[in-house]
């Protein structure tokens, strides 16, 4: 399935942090794309309406609710730095789309000793809900991380 998370997400020096990723780095397999919404409060047809209203501006100026330096990278990878009245709207359609679910293709983790989330562990199955006991080993009691219950930022 597809998992969402609306939080917020953070453009460090070595890749993609903030509670959003976090959150789904527990979903996330190796190879796998992570999409982010950049415009999530805007519906799909935003950008042509944009253009109508303001045929002059620009995408960058389109995305003036985000930080000056990533809304012009997104302008620049998505080609449209001309004023959006210039654009034809099959071209805004595509830009509109991808703004909407912007793939990012992770390398991996900065691994166990930075997690905040983790998974795996003893099954619940496996325990009693009453005293944490293992059903199949006398004595043996297992609780916290060592329980594959995974909550929200690890927690």
């Amino acid at each position: 399935g597809k998992a969402r998370f609306r939080e917020a997400a953070l453009f460090t020096h070595k890749g993609l942090s903030g509670p959003a990723i976090l959150q789904i780095s527990s979903y996330w397999r190796h190879r796998e794309a992570v999409a982010i919404d950049f415009v999530p409060d805007q519906p799909a047809d935003w950008l042509l309406a944009f253009k109508r209203a303001t045929p002059r501006a620009t995408l960058r100026s389109a995305l003036s609710s985000m930080p000056a330096r990533l809304a012009d990278t997104l302008a620049e990878r998505l080609a449209l730095d001309r004023e959006l009245g210039n654009l034809p709207d099959a071209q805004l359609r595509t830009a509109a789309q991808r703004l909407h679910a912007w793939p990012f293709h992770p390398t991996g983790t900065e691994g166990f000793a930075k997690a905040e989330v983790t998974a795996g562990g003893i099954s619940t199955a496996d325990l009693s809900s009453q005293s944490m006991a293992a059903r199949r080993v006398p004595g043996l009691y297992a609780i916290g991380e060592a329980v594959d219950v995974t909550g929200w930022l690890g927690g």
